[in-house]
């Protein structure tokens, strides 16, 4: 029997991972049993997560021990989807395969594999392409920024504004959905902070300002004292009114304050004759001065006002009363930019008070996000403790109840598709462990009656941890949930990616057997590790070798950053002395150091006057005018 006749598509054929992990499931091993594995795999960890592991892991079979590892064509077999998730992990495996390699592929393949991104609409991966890879001028062709560089930059336009709420809104537990790039401001590892990080550089300028967490401006004198002074202001701009609306509703919120909050309120009090009627009308329907507001004067400010109340207030009776002010006056779901669990339990709490939920959720028939809530609080009930409530899955429900619900939602789906519903499920709305056993459950029950296939004890828990090893749950990745016995390099340098290299508490070379295996796998992490900018700072020669690479590829997020590392690397030189003339006794380290320090003088000010290190650099320098070389 095909993948076809099964009702599902592979793109792969079955590699050692799904041999590995038929040897764990399948009660009967078979070439079938192995083709509905591979399909779950897949599934589960994405497309190209797939085609990287199990390629990876083939590749270095087939490997003499010497020269190249990975072929240039190997990188076409990857599918662009326009799906951050599934492409994110493209430039990181052509990153590692980039590595594992004696030398990197000719810098015309990096340069079309980002135009093939480009084309494709990839704007996420292109942009980690352009920061990972060792080709130059990359950069220069991608116009997209991810949310910490756009707070970093400033002057937020409207899709600026969407990408860090949504960030935002996903919080510190909510899925991220891009990987990392080799700079500090790829990623956004704790999203609460972008508001802080956003008045240090720019001031109190904007609405997201009024989302920062109270207790930083506790403990911050001088970021209290920045947002004091531009309130004091004889007038406010609209995004100061937006800011400061924001930050009052947030401190007013709390029965008792610091004395430096509460000094911060009065402030704001004194002042909120600055707003004009909107923003005032909009305070007082969260006060409940006033009963209706027209939900287009708020609509602009829905995001900002869900962080702030499920986000920074956090007090979930005041939450729901909040959401259920928003859904009297008319809110509309397709205007949330990210809709996840916490969404879930709010309605679903909501509908068990008996609120007016379901004719709420019947007018929002144009979100398909909607059906999956509707799933979500269908599988959902609450255990209420002495002092504590649980939301978790209902464990009494039966595979066929589901399935009936997920026709009444969907129509009639394929079984396959209803799978995918349960992978998402768990990934977005249900928690790791009991709740993911259980929608493991109604997957092995589907497949058993789908496929006449059997699996054993192990599929259950397996799977489960399969499910939530997705890049986007990896700052939550656990050792636990990897197959450290799986003896397979492709999906340990997989997890290496999830866990940035650095952060593995475990050993992987305690679990290869095989030398040139452990050789291609030493020699890759110490190349990666050397080439990211945040984690190779400790040794001299191998950071002076950073900077340098970096400078010269061009391939830097905005000009400032250039100017930044320019200047870094001029104190770095300065500073080692010792280190630097025995890293310089390489002349072709000496020529390079040189090239990129003279090509950028106009950044340098007064620095090469500095006989010793123009002695260094061997830099002739005839003049305080003129700089010979």
């Amino acid at each position: 029997m095909t993948s076809d006749e099964l009702g599902f598509d592979t793109a792969h054929r079955p590699g050692a991972l799904t041999r590995y992990f038929a040897e764990r499931w399948l009660k009967e091993p078979s070439a079938k049993g192995e083709q509905i594995i591979a399909w779950l795999l897949e599934a589960a960890l994405g497309r190209n997560a797939l085609y990287f592991i199990e390629k990876t892991k083939e590749y270095v079979d087939e490997w003499g021990g010497s020269g190249e590892i990975v072929p240039v064509d190997a990188c076409d077999g990857f599918v662009i989807s326009r799906d951050p998730v599934e492409d994110t992990i493209i430039p990181h495996a052509i990153l590692v395969w980039t590595c594992m390699n004696d030398q990197p592929w000719r810098e015309d393949d990096y340069h079309r594999w980002l135009d093939e991104l480009l084309a494709d609409g990839s704007a996420e991966a292109a942009y980690l392409a352009a920061s990972l890879w060792p080709a130059r001028n990359l950069m220069e062709k991608v116009t997209y920024r991810p949310a910490r560089w756009l707070v970093y930059r400033g002057q937020l336009d409207a899709e600026a504004e969407r990408l860090i709420l949504t960030e935002m809104l996903k919080g510190d537990y909510g899925p991220r959905t891009s990987l990392y790039g080799s700079f500090e401001y790829d990623d956004v590892p704790h999203p609460e902070q972008l508001s802080k990080q956003y008045i240090e550089r720019h001031g109190f300028t904007h609405p997201i300002c009024g989302l920062v967490e109270p207790i930083e401006l506790q403990w911050d004198s001088d970021l209290k004292k920045r947002i004091q002074a531009v309130l004091a202001a004889p007038s406010w701009s609209e995004g100061v009114k937006g800011a400061a609306m924001l930050l009052y509703l947030s401190l007013n919120a709390f029965n008792e304050l610091s004395a430096p909050l509460q000094e911060l309120l009065n402030t704001l009090e004194q002042n909120l004759f600055k707003l004009d009627e909107r923003h005032t009308n909009i305070i007082n329907f969260h006060m409940d001065k006033i009963e209706k507001i027209d939900y287009n004067s708020i609509k602009d400010y829905i995001n900002y006002l869900i962080i702030l109340y499920n986000k920074i207030i956090n007090e979930s009776d005041l939450s729901m009363k909040i959401f259920s002010k928003y859904m009297s006056i008319g809110l509309k779901t397709k205007d949330i930019l990210y809709i996840g669990k916490e969404l879930r339990d709010m309605i679903f709490n909501l509908m068990l008070k008996k609120e007016k939920v379901e004719s709420w959720l019947e007018k929002q028939a144009d979100d398909s996000r909607i059906k999956d809530i509707l799933l979500a609080t269908y599988m959902t009930k609450r255990i209420d403790y002495t002092d504590l409530r649980s939301i978790t899955i209902d464990e009494e429900l039966k595979t066929g109840q589901v399935e009936k619900k997920i026709e009444d939602i969907y129509g009639k789906i394929k079984y396959v598709d209803k799978i995918r519903l349960f992978i998402n499920q768990a990934r977005i709305y249900f928690e790791p462990g009991r709740d993911s056993y259980k929608i493991c459950d109604f997957v092995e029950d589907i497949l058993k009656r789908e496929t006449r296939v059997n699996f054993s004890y192990n599929f259950r828990e397996d799977y489960a941890k399969i499910i939530h090893s997705w890049h986007p749950s990896r700052n939550y990745f656990l050792i636990a949930n990897m197959f450290l016995s799986s003896g397979h390099i492709g999906l340990y340098l997989y997890y290496e990616i999830l866990k940035k290299w650095v952060w593995i508490i475990v050993d992987f070379i305690d679990h290869i057997m095989e030398e040139k295996e452990l050789k291609a796998y030493s020699d890759t992490r110490k190349k990666i590790i050397e080439n990211l900018y945040r984690y190779a700072m400790n040794d001299i020669e191998i950071k002076l070798n950073l900077y340098l690479n970096k400078i010269e590829s061009n391939n830097l997020p905005y000009e400032e950053m250039k100017n930044e590392l320019i200047i870094e690397l001029i104190n770095m030189i300065e500073n080692n002395y010792d280190k630097i003339s025995e890293y310089f006794k390489n002349e072709s380290k000496l020529i390079m150091a040189r090239k990129v320090i003279l090509s950028n003088i106009g950044l340098l000010g007064g620095k090469l006057r500095n006989p010793r290190l123009t002695g260094l650099l061997h830099i002739d320098n005839k003049s305080q005018n003129m700089i010979i070389y």
